[in-house]
């Protein structure tokens, strides 16, 4: 435990310094968004319930299609099959790991679309009461109780599992998700702890993909990010390298101008911003990719050139 907690502190060292996994993903070049195609990382917003290919993936995850039916939640699952899909990530050799994933429908899409797909939640505390009820223990006896259509049950299995300290070793998933749970994890420190936890269990060159709270306006919040946040707590953490830009085009302003009002509104359609307080927020969902060996060497060869090319510019 101590010889881990010296490497730990070490790649801290480093990653502060940039020269650790976190320093070096940040000089892997971020692909341009492809035009004509449903964003990969961005906000929700209801333009993409337009897009056929976007739409398909909703109707495959058995979601409500009523003509202006809009909701977050509809939204981050839709828009992580898709993503996934479009990365081609998913297929009969595919190692699926949710974080935080309770026993919510994209589980079961997932198992017909991997060897094998891991749910991990706490499977206790609040969320097995709330309203939502998203993590109900029954799950990890009963799986199937919650199924939303036919699905390869020896492809799905599931455990309570913290999500900032995974109980899997390094490399063993090529795929890991989280949808609107880092937020919370107990703060943006510990969302930062999930995102190197996430990095450590994917294989390098694996993807993922990962929802959380955004705010649009209201500052800054304990939990939730705003711009600058998901960079400092989400993006830059993670060590991984967006998997194409970021599209910051915000929800439709009539949502941001009457929002739906937590908690008495929960139920209210459409649910795409949200008022907290003084807070209005939507979700935000990004793909990342883990960069391989020869991406940090690459991005060790730059920063050391930037660095010799500093000093040699430093008068004498």
């Amino acid at each position: 435990m101590q010889t881990t907690a010296l490497r730990q502190r070490a790649h801290r060292l480093l990653d502060r310094r940039g020269w650790g996994a976190e320093g070096l993903a940040a000089t892997v070049p971020v692909p341009p968004a492809q035009g004509g195609r449903a964003p990969l990382n961005a906000l929700c917003h209801t333009d993409v319930w337009d897009n056929p290919e976007w739409r398909g993936h909703s109707r495959a995850l058995g979601l409500a299609q009523e003509p202006g039916y809009y909701h977050r939640k509809a939204w981050e699952w839709t828009q992580c099959v898709y993503g996934l899909e479009r990365l081609g990530t998913l297929g009969a050799a595919t190692r699926v790991l949710g974080v935080g994933a309770g026993h919510e429908c994209v589980l079961y899409y997932l198992a017909n679309r991997s060897a094998l797909t891991v749910a991990t939640d706490l499977y206790a505390g609040d969320f097995t009461t709330s309203h939502a009820a998203e993590a109900d223990p029954t799950f990890l006896r009963d799986p199937q109780r919650f199924a939303p259509f036919p699905y390869e049950t020896d492809h799905l299995r599931a455990l309570p599992a913290d999500g900032c300290a995974l109980p899997f070793r390094s490399g063993s998933f090529d795929v890991v998700y989280s949808l609107s749970s880092i937020e919370h994890f107990g703060g943006h420190a510990r969302a930062a702890d999930a995102m190197r936890e996430i990095r450590r269990v994917l294989r390098p060159g694996g993807v993922a993909c990962v929802a959380t709270e955004l705010i649009i306006d209201g500052g800054r919040h304990p939990e939730y990010f705003t711009w600058d946040d998901l960079e400092q707590w989400v993006i830059r953490p993670s060590g991984m390298v967006l998997a194409e830009e970021l599209n910051p085009s915000l929800p439709p302003q009539r949502y941001i101008d009457d929002p739906v009002r937590l908690p008495e509104e929960y139920l209210r359609t459409p649910h795409v911003v949200l008022a907290l307080g003084k807070w209005r927020f939507t979700s935000v969902c990004i793909f990342l990719i883990k960069p391989t060996r020869s991406d940090l060497v690459r991005g060790f060869a730059y920063r050391l050139r930037n660095a010799v090319s500093r000093r040699r510019q430093r008068p004498a």
